[in-house]
């Protein structure tokens, strides 16, 4: 079988490098957001999944080509897959330029996606917001945007926020610039998405934002446990 491979096949291998070892590559056009970053770490992390793709390392020129982001999730002294070949520097540019809009060229089954994605499963809140916005891109018409795929999503009475006379509020708001922090907040404080119906009918979907202070200090409680 090895005969068979041409010389450039022979030198493509697959190596476990740490991340923090592997350069990044100056042409590298691609801008990764909060959003794909935190998505990319729940996938790597969920221990069904992890690395399903290796990076791709050029070890000619001693500069990754693709796994930019991938690399950034995980701390430098995680090993990596890495797919090592030899490319010139002009290879190297054009397989840069062209690797994901080749991929983007490709037409999707959407019947069959979004039979793929009423199986899935996932418990990242990141995961089901790609799957939910994926399927809405390809299926227009096929998912409110207002409205979320699951169909348990609880309802909540929109509250009223009048004072009373005799009534004061006290309350505590935390700011997450960060969205991969949010992220966190939500999985350990219980955030979850609830449903509220408007006035005339009108329902919007949305994480809910106001907790309960007792379940919060209940949360904070169980987590503070769980790290001992």
């Amino acid at each position: 079988m090895n005969d068979q491979l041409t010389d450039q096949q022979k030198q493509l291998r697959l190596e476990w490098i740490e991340a923090g070892s592997l350069d990044e590559n100056p042409n590298n056009w691609r801008k990764h957001p909060d959003d794909q970053l935190s998505t990319l770490k729940d996938l790597i992390e969920n221990p069904e999944i992890g690395w399903a793709a290796p990076l791709l390392y050029n070890e000619r020129t001693k500069r990754l080509i693709d796994g930019h982001a991938r690399r950034s999730v995980v701390s430098p002294d995680t090993l990596v897959p890495v797919l090592i070949g030899n490319w010139t520097e002009e290879a190297e540019k054009i397989i840069l330029a062209s690797l994901d809009p080749v991929g983007a060229m490709a037409n999707g089954d959407q019947e069959i996606y979004h039979a793929l994605t009423e199986s899935v499963e996932a418990d990242s809140l990141w995961v089901r917001e790609l799957l939910h916005h994926t399927l809405s891109q390809t299926m227009p018409g096929s998912v409110d945007p207002d409205m979320d795929m699951a169909e348990n999503i609880p309802d909540i009475d929109l509250p009223g926020m009048e004072l009373q006379p005799f009534e004061s509020y006290d309350y505590v708001m935390l700011m997450f610039k960060d969205t991969q922090n949010f992220q966190q907040a939500c999985e350990r404080f219980g955030l979850k998405k609830v449903q509220v119906k408007y006035p005339g009918g009108t329902k919007k979907v949305g994480v809910g934002r106001v907790l309960d202070g007792a379940q919060f200090l209940q949360n904070l409680s169980s987590y503070a446990k769980e790290q001992k």
